[in-house]
């Protein structure tokens, strides 16, 4: 997937190298485990009710669309109203039937049935490129997609992980949201060999608990002795004893 990338050459370069962050978070959190071997149709579905809503409500509304049509390629003949009571849990329940309907029977089109397995054998710019054209799906979504689905390492950003970069001194882009130019520049600086997918959770995780939008926590954050954030706020706050 680098061959495809033109990072920013503007951003700073990292102040601490993503190894080692990587390292100690899973030291904190743990690896996260492969889990590519299941459909990449799954992680997809998944994936795409995960968008704008909580974990939970991801969750029942997935449990409830597998409950209500035993195959993707029922669900993708099915009308949008059928999928409504079921997508209810996740919110916007109108435009995401809309999406998974268009999707499924995009790729029941490409492939002869809802199922993604043929993508394993392409190349990374081919599979990017096949899931941005699906109805719904973004940028995150179709990294996500590659990463959990097709365990190739991908990192797929997200606002927790663009916040989290930028206090680490990882990219100088603006913004709350990631950007397509910032993500490719963070995915740049992915050494060869590194456990991306583990590095995308943790980071989320990370965020989560120690570096939310608000004042983060620098004082008891795993990576507070080495963050640019947390480092140069101790110098200032010493500074002005």
């Amino acid at each position: 997937m680098k061959e495809n990338i033109d990072p920013c050459k503007s951003c700073a370069p990292p102040r601490v190298p993503v190894d080692e962050v990587a390292d100690i978070l899973v030291r904190q959190y743990g690896p996260w485990p492969d889990e590519s071997e299941s459909p990449v149709i799954d992680q997809l579905v998944w994936f795409l009710l995960s968008t704008r809503t909580t974990v939970e409500n991801c969750e029942a509304a997935y449990a409830a669309l597998r409950e209500r049509f035993p195959s993707w390629d029922e669900m993708a003949e099915a009308r949008e109203e059928e999928l409504y009571s079921s997508l209810r849990p996740a919110g916007l329940y109108r435009s995401r039937a809309r999406n998974l309907c268009a999707t499924l029977l995009a790729i029941q089109n490409r492939f002869g049935s809802a199922s993604l397995e043929a993508l394993r054998a392409w190349p990374d710019g081919e599979c990017e490129a096949f899931l941005l054209g699906l109805p719904g799906v973004g940028l995150k979504v179709a990294r996500c997609v590659m990463s959990f689905g097709l365990g190739r390492p991908v990192l797929a950003v997200d606002t927790h992980i663009w916040r989290v970069t930028r206090r680490l001194g990882w990219h100088a882009f603006p913004g709350d949201a990631p950007s397509r130019p910032g993500a490719d520049h963070l995915n740049a600086l992915m050494p060869a060999g590194r456990d991306v997918l583990s590095l995308h959770v943790n980071l989320i995780r990370l965020g989560r608990e120690f570096c939310p939008a608000g004042e983060p926590r620098c004082d008891v954050c795993p990576l507070g002795t080495i963050c640019a954030t947390g480092v140069d706020g101790f110098e200032k706050s010493r500074s002005e004893l």
